[in-house]
């Protein structure tokens, strides 16, 4: 192999390795802690991560993000938990510049319908060292 294919596949290599890095986004830019009741409009209970696509009572739509699918199963999440028109109560961490939410906790009707989850089964708040914590 010449000098130049082997710069040319290693630069494609880490270009591949960038934008892989690139799309998974982490939960750190999501700090603002938010309260919020939501009327379902669209379920995304598919990979990366499930979503629901909710509106609020202004009207704002907004996205939010749970766990992966696979691990919402294991701990009993499913397409059965929640639908189109359901009215929700949720708490999570708000994205800092677009109308999107990691969801700690959803509600529905006063009951926990879901709760994010690790791969350990410990929750989202349990592994926070916030002091405005809510139980879910």
């Amino acid at each position: 192999m010449t000098n130049f294919r082997i710069t040319a596949v290693s630069a494609l290599a880490l270009l591949a390795m960038t934008s892989l890095a690139a799309a998974h986004h982490g939960w750190g830019g999501y700090k603002q802690p938010l309260r919020l009741t939501v009327t379902v409009t669209e379920l995304a209970l598919r990979n990366p991560h499930d979503r629901l696509i909710v509106m609020d009572a202004d009207r704002n739509e907004w996205n939010l993000l749970l766990a992966p699918p696979a691990r919402n199963r294991r701990f009993g999440f499913s397409e059965e938990s929640v639908s189109v028109g359901d009215q929700l109560e949720l708490f999570g961490q708000k994205h800092p510049k677009r109308n999107e939410v990691k969801v700690h906790c959803l509600y529905r009707k006063g009951e926990i319908i879901y709760t994010y989850r690790y791969d350990n089964g410990r929750t989202s708040l349990s592994r926070s060292r916030r002091t405005d914590r809510t139980d879910c």
